[in-house]
This record gives C-alpha cells, sequence and structure tokens, in this order.
C-alpha cells in the first residue's frame, strides 16, 4: 500500500515512517531494503483537465488524431473515464503516482456555477495523489482558492515558486496553509519526492508586492536548485510537476512551443511532468543533466481531459542518494499516451457523485439548444486559424462582435488569438459547442489607448507571429496593418542592442480598406492613417488588458473598463443577428446532439409534429445560417493582417 510522508517548507523533519491503514488503526510495517534492485514505478499522469468532468463533442483534430483519439469514439473526456483509466492501470503495476499538472477549474459549465468544487471532489474520489497549483485555479479568487482546497481537495497542491503573504488577519487561514512547495512519497519503499513548479508568466500580477493574489514568485531556476538540493540526499527519485510556461495552445507540435521546463537546473532532476503548454510529447525529450550520464524524462500529456499519461520508469536504487555516482537513477522508462473517449467505462463511485451536478447544469444550460448553422460553401468549415497566416474568419467574427457590443461600440478591436480554441464545424451550432471556442471566461476590456500605444501593440502582434512561421497571434476588426515578419523595422530605443525584425506597417482604422482583395494594398480613400498622438477607443479582452500573453503595452495603460460581457455571450449575440436560414438545408455528413444528448444526423426522424425533412427552419426553427452554397457568411479573411516578408 502507497503510504505518503508529508512536507513542509522547513524542511524534511515532517517525513514520516510508511504506515498502513489497516480497520481504521495505524500499523508500521518494516521497510524493504531495494538497495540494487531495479523498481518499476508508473507514473500516471494528467494536466489542465480544465473541468471538462463530463464528456463531450468536438472533432479531433490531425494531433488529436494520430495520438488515437477518433471522431467515431465520441464523446471525449470525462473523469469517471479518467478513474476507471488510473484504476487499470493501477491495477496493472505494483508501485504508481497519479500526478496532475494544474489547470483542472475553467472550461465547461461545471466550473461556471461551482467554481471548483466539483473538480476537487471528483479527483479526491477518483484516487489523484498530488497536483501543481495551476494559473486557472486562480480564476475565481484566492479566496475561492482557498477554501475549495481546504473543503474538497484530499490530495495535496504544491507549488515551490510561490512565496505567500501572511494574511490581515492572523487568525485566518490562507492558502499557505493548503500549498506547499513539495510532498515526498513512500511508493513501498521506494522514496520520491515531488516538487510543484506553478506558473508565473499567466499570472500579470505576481511579480508586483502588494498584489491581489498575496504572493509573489521566486525565480523558478532558484526555487528548482533549492528544493532538489533539500530532497535529493533522501529520496531515490526527484519528479517536478510543473505548470510553467507563456503558451497554452492546442494542435501545435512540440517544436512550435518554447518548453521553459528544459531551460530549468536539471541536475538531481529525473522526471518533469509538463502542463499548460497544451502539447502532447510523444515520445518524451530526454535530457542529459549532469557528467555522470544522468537524464530527465521530459512528459506532457496534453489538455482538456483528452488524454492520460502512462510512464513507466525503472529506478536502479543506488547506495548513497547524496552521491552522484551512488544514488539512485532511472535506467529506462516507456510511456503511453492514453485516449480518454467512449470506449472506455465511467467508474461507478465517480460517476454517482458527478450525476447531481450534472442534473443542475442540465436545469440552468441548454448545453444542446443550437441557436446557429454552419454552413459554408463545399466541405469548408469557418476557422479560427488562416492558412496563409492572417486574419482568419472566425478570429474576425470574435473581434467584430467584440466591437460591435451594446456598450462598448470600439473603433477597433484585438483579441489574442490563443483565445479561440476551436474551430466551427460544419452543422448546427450549440451552446457546448461554444464553449469549446471559449473555454475560459475573458471578457471585454474598453480601454483608450493613443496611436503610438497601438504601434507598440501591433509592434509585439508581429515580433509575437514571427516566431510561429508569421502566423498572426491577434485577430482584429475595425484595424488593418502589414504584419512584417521580417524586414527593415525602425528601432524604438537605438540606445539598446535589440535590432527588431518584425514590427506592423501601414496601420490603418476604418473597414474594407484594402478594397474586397486580402492581398491587395491600403486603399487610403476608404481608411484613415494611424496617427501617433491620435486617441483610439479600442476593445481588447481582459486577459490582454492585463497583460496576458505578453501584451506589455496594453498592461500599462490606466484606462481601462471593463464590461461584464463575456467573449462567448457577445459572439452568440453577433451570431444571432445574421441572416435567418431560408430554404438552407442541413449538411447530411454532419451529426449533432439533440435536446436528449443522443447523437442524429438531419436524416433521422424530425421532432413529432415536425415536417420529415432536413431544412434547418425545420428542424430548429427560425435560427440564422453561416454562410451557404454562395457565400462564406459575415466576417471573411478580407486581408485585415497581412502577413510581410520584405
Amino acid at each position: 500500500m502507497r503510504a505518503v510522508a508529508a512536507a513542509s517548507a522547513l524542511g524534511l523533519g515532517a517525513l514520516v515512517a510508511p504506515v498502513a491503514l489497516v480497520a481504521g488503526c495505524t500499523v508500521e510495517r518494516p521497510q524493504p531494503n531495494l538497495v540494487g534492485q531495479d523498481i518499476r514505478l508508473t507514473f500516471i499522469h494528467t494536466s489542465d483537465i480544465h473541468s471538462r468532468l463530463f464528456p463531450y463533442n468536438f472533432i479531433p483534430n490531425r494531433f488529436d488524431q494520430d495520438y488515437g483519439l477518433l471522431s467515431a469514439n465520441a464523446p471525449f473526456g470525462g473523469l469517471a473515464r479518467i478513474a476507471t483509466l488510473a484504476k487499470k492501470i493501477r491495477a496493472s503495476t505494483p508501485r504508481s503516482l497519479w500526478l496532475d499538472s494544474g489547470d483542472c477549474f475553467q472550461g465547461a459549465p461545471v466550473f461556471n456555477l461551482f467554481k471548483g468544487e466539483v473538480e476537487m471532489r471528483a479527483l479526491s474520489l477518483a484516487g489523484l495523489d498530488g497536483a501543481v497549483v495551476g494559473n486557472h485555479e486562480f480564476d475565481a479568487g484566492v479566496t475561492n482558492l482557498y477554501q475549495k482546497i481546504n473543503n474538497f481537495a484530499s490530495y495535496p497542491l504544491l507549488a515551490a515558486n510561490y512565496i505567500f503573504e501572511d494574511p490581515p488577519n492572523p487568525l485566518e487561514k490562507s492558502l499557505k496553509d493548503v500549498v506547499q512547495p513539495y510532498q515526498v512519497y513512500d511508493v513501498d519503499g521506494l522514496k520520491v519526492g515531488v516538487i510543484g513548479m506553478a506558473n508565473t508568466g499567466s499570472l500579470t500580477s505576481i511579480f508586483e508586492g502588494g498584489n491581489s493574489l498575496g504572493m509573489r514568485a521566486i525565480e523558478d531556476k532558484i526555487a528548482t536548485e533549492q528544493y532538489v538540493r533539500l530532497l535529493r540526499p533522501v529520496v531515490d527519485v526527484v519528479v517536478v510537476v510543473s505548470h510553467l510556461g507563456l503558451d497554452e495552445d492546442e494542435g501545435l507540435t512540440v517544436n512550435d512551443v518554447s518548453d521553459p521546463n528544459a531551460d530549468l537546473p536539471l541536475e538531481g532532476v529525473d522526471v518533469i511532468l509538463g502542463g499548460h503548454l497544451h502539447i502532447v510529447t510523444n515520445p518524451p525529450k530526454v535530457i542529459p543533466n549532469d557528467n555522470e550520464g544522468h537524464s530527465t524524462v521530459l512528459v506532457h500529456s496534453g489538455a482538456f481531459a483528452k488524454f492520460v499519461g502512462r510512464l513507466d520508469v525503472v529506478v536502479r536504487v543506488g547506495s548513497n542518494n547524496n552521491d552522484p555516482k551512488n544514488r539512485s537513477r532511472v535506467t529506462s522508462f516507456a510511456y503511453k499516451n492514453l485516449p480518454v473517449d467512449s470506449q472506455l467505462q465511467d467508474d461507478p463511485e465517480v460517476a454517482n457523485l458527478l450525476f447531481p451536478y450534472s442534473l443542475q447544469i442540465s436545469q440552468q444550460i441548454d448545453l444542446n439548444g443550437v441557436f446557429a448553422n454552419i454552413a459554408p460553401p463545399g466541405t469548408a468549415k469557418i476557422t479560427r486559424n488562416d492558412i496563409g497566416g492572417g486574419d482568419s474568419q472566425l478570429g474576425n467574427m470574435v473581434a467584430r462582435a467584440m466591437q460591435v457590443q451594446t456598450g462598448v461600440e470600439a473603433e477597433f478591436a484585438i483579441t489574442n488569438s490563443l483565445g479561440i480554441r476551436a474551430d466551427f464545424e460544419r452543422g448546427p451550432l450549440n451552446i457546448e459547442q461554444m464553449f469549446n471556442v471559449f473555454p475560459f471566461e475573458n471578457y471585454i476590456t474598453v480601454m483608450y489607448l493613443s496611436g503610438s500605444e497601438v504601434q507598440e501593440t501591433l509592434d509585439f502582434v508581429a515580433r509575437k507571429s514571427a516566431e510561429r512561421g508569421c502566423r498572426t497571434q491577434a485577430q482584429v476588426a475595425g484595424v488593418w496593418f502589414d504584419m512584417v515578419c521580417r524586414g527593415d523595422c525602425p528601432d524604438p530605443d537605438p540606445n539598446d542592442d535589440f535590432k527588431p525584425i518584425a514590427c506592423a506597417k501601414n496601420i490603418y482604422i476604418g473597414e474594407n480598406c484594402r478594397a474586397g482583395n486580402p492581398d491587395g494594398p491600403i486603399d487610403p480613400s476608404k481608411c484613415r492613417a494611424l496617427l501617433p498622438t491620435g486617441l483610439y477607443r479600442v476593445a481588447v479582452n481582459d486577459y490582454i488588458s492585463k497583460g496576458g500573453s505578453g501584451f506589455s503595452t496594453l498592461k500599462r495603460n490606466t484606462s481601462k473598463l471593463d464590461t461584464t460581457v463575456s467573449l462567448r455571450d457577445a459572439l452568440q449575440v453577433f451570431l444571432r443577428k445574421q441572416s435567418i436560414c431560408a430554404d438552407t438545408t442541413i449538411d447530411t455528413t454532419a451529426t449533432y446532439t439533440d435536446a436528449n444528448n443522443m447523437k442524429v444526423t438531419c436524416l433521422d426522424p424530425a421532432p413529432p409534429g415536425q415536417p420529415e425533412t432536413c431544412l434547418v427552419k425545420n428542424r430548429f426553427g427560425a435560427i440564422p445560417c453561416l454562410g451557404t452554397t454562395t457565400d462564406v457568411g459575415p466576417e471573411a479573411h478580407d486581408g485585415r493582417i497581412r502577413p510581410v516578408f520584405e
């Protein structure tokens, strides 16, 4: 039986002898002598579950399919299924640990309604052994996070790179009472030290003194060195469970993202279980970390409850963990990325816990309610990314919805591309699919920016996009520019050594500035050039307004008016205003979920009292159609962001 030794920031004094619980009594048992043996240890790894506690529908992208997530096995995700998979893995191996790399909060309606209670109750019941604190765990506030951990989490929450401030009232408990830097596990005689490296890049105020989070960050490298030095002499395996990183997009290869875990001081670290980047590393990365032949195995297992990672390692138990030459070491490993789909049965205990919550959600939110139909020409869909790297149709719609939202009425809008997480697939569009597009609760912020600030912001977009193969990292409406990813760019600070090669040029405000030609030049007769001394009313999302994803110019600006309108709601309002379907036929290849949570197509029998037909208006009533056989719908790609190589 696995025994857990508690850890504290003060040292290893809290380590206790292994115990087994029998009939409510604590019984000591002898430690096995493992020195010189090859011991198998299995890590069950999850990350970035993002409240996907219930199975959900989406179209797997190419990367998902390559890792075994097939459309025929929809719906995907669900914590009761993950619990089943975790139990199967545990039954197949003598020693195991289930560790999670953070962001179990935020991304589905269950979090909107219950603020993390269900996530922590369900993960506790499912048998999670430990988790690092993710940035989205703070989305409902620090007090909420403390309450949910204190009330519902039976597993330790870890963050070695946070220093917590004392609460104003010394009698009050706070996060520092329920979050610890590391945990030591006794897995049937094998000592495993787990260090939590929490996110700092997305918590935009964490480096500022007196911030509302009640904590400040320690430099990641310093925190890693400190706790590895503390743990390495007394454990056989050192694991970093990490939520570091700045990127958090799906559909990217390992080479498309910069993984900060590889830059940590890795000497003495055997395994890194990474999160936040929303990628899968299969096979894992192997990074040499010292002169004695030791290496670090680095694993990411994806996001949104789509996969569970299984990492089997063989540990040669050494005679002296304080000596690099004679310490325990990982000698081999094997990794599998296991899909979470309908081929898995629900764990009955976890399913029973979740069922009452699902009833409350269905009573308050009609997730299967269809409010629009997606029918672009041919076999196309409405995508969040443009094949040429510029503005996308879905991105344009999102930005336009922000710009024209009642009470916002901005001159133009800017939002980060990574905030839009899925395409609009062909066929009926319902509320659940909108959560796929916008899993996070970002809302519209109105700002007044000078022309110089706009220039700085778009220059940053160009630089960041140049790092991603000149694929735009922003989506806009009402503003047009050339995104120069390589060229002769002005140097804003001649005194430094940095010479920019990417920048924004030919910035204009208005509509149809390229006269209908996405690759054409700006027509100055249609739009007005950006003035450095001008003042502009701009709609952005609250995440980038606070400096998220590196938008530091927006963070410095103090003219922020936060609305209560989420991007998801604004886009729904925009879509509902489009032209009502006339004689549009439902795509016969599209599958949607009806009010009874059944997958149907237009060829299935219509609801009682309605004609047996595939017409959208007869199946769903008076809803808008986005695109028909003759047009692509609103806000088509029109060159408002044009990638340029000079």
